[in-house]
């Protein structure tokens, strides 16, 4: 029995090393990706953005931040940070791994709506999984997910439901679908209008949509330790309610203007805080400039950096 067991365990450990083994040659391989999903985390990791000026936020950041319009007009260094489906508990993964690994910014630009103030599960995981060696991000995204403290320990466990996205990544196959391109973080979007508005006011039956204070509450939470961040660094913070089509507004009603009214209260509170609010701007009104009522699309967000004006 005794040898049985000896010979049992000595299989498992075989088995445990080459599962190992193949871990630490796909995070090795992914962590020199130069693909759309890593390739903003590679640089972070590496220590080689270092912005004076950054973005941070969800999918509305991506798309509507271009840092190389931004740069042509201030002269700025900058890089779009956002991370599409970020609520502000989800983007602390990428803004503390990025304070870690990079210089500290002197500005900071926070994207603020209604989506980025409701919790949210995580979206994309797959774009964490080759950094669990990283210590600040595994602590932020086991805040969120509990599953990663198993996942670190047992080999190839975090890669489970990612087979086919990884095989598309180490084979260079996206299975005939168009490659996201980005630049400095920025995703450009050629769309013009599409019908994802008509199906949203058709799914809530053209009634106000409704938010849990208790997640209003503790997303508020998150933006006070940017906050704090930005003063223990010495950053100027400038939150921002980039513009969204005037008739997603209504729906938002009475939330939305809480909140921003929440927004102007807090920087008249922070001296290092400012809020610009474009909800209510000429763009807004005209359905040229997104592709749905929430993002703008390529020729809105070549407009927006006109309206920007950084200290």
């Amino acid at each position: 029995m005794k040898v049985f067991l000896i010979k049992l365990l000595l299989v498992f450990l075989l088995f445990y090393g080459m599962l190992f083994l193949l871990q630490t040659f796909i995070d090795s391989k992914l962590q020199n990706s130069t693909s759309s999903t890593y390739l903003d985390w590679n640089l972070l990791m590496n220590g080689k953005i270092n912005a004076p000026l950054v973005f941070l936020g969800n999918s509305r950041t991506e798309a509507h931040f271009d840092p190389e319009i931004i740069e042509k007009n201030t002269g700025i260094k900058s890089y779009n940070l956002g991370v599409a489906g970020s609520s502000l508990a989800i983007e602390q993964i990428r803004w503390n791994s990025y304070l870690v690994q990079n210089k500290p910014p002197k500005i900071v630009v926070q994207n603020i709506d209604l989506y980025a103030l409701t919790d949210k599960p995580i979206a994309e995981k797959n774009q964490y999984l080759p950094y669990y060696h990283n210590a600040v991000l595994f602590h932020e995204l086991q805040k969120i997910d509990n599953s990663v403290l198993y996942e670190k320990y047992v080999p190839m466990s975090k890669y489970r439901g990612y087979i086919v996205k990884l095989y598309e990544e180490l084979s260079g196959s996206k299975s005939g679908k168009t490659p996201v391109i980005k630049k400095k973080g920025y995703q450009k979007h050629h769309s013009t209008w599409n019908s994802d508005f008509a199906k949203m006011k058709k799914e809530i039956g053209g009634k106000r949509e409704k938010y849990s204070v208790i997640e209003l509450n503790s997303q508020l939470n998150v933006l006070k330790k940017i906050i704090a961040d930005c003063d223990r660094i010495h950053a100027q913070l400038i939150l921002v309610w980039t513009p969204q089509y005037f008739e997603l507004n209504a729906f938002q009603e009475p939330t939305l203007r809480e909140m921003k009214n929440k927004m102007k209260q807090i920087a008249l509170e922070n001296k290092n805080v400012v809020f610009w609010d474009f909800t209510n701007n000429p763009l807004n009104f005209d359905k040229k400039y997104f592709y749905n009522s929430f993002h703008m699309n390529d020729v809105g967000s070549a407009i927006l950096p006109a309206i920007f004006r950084f200290a």
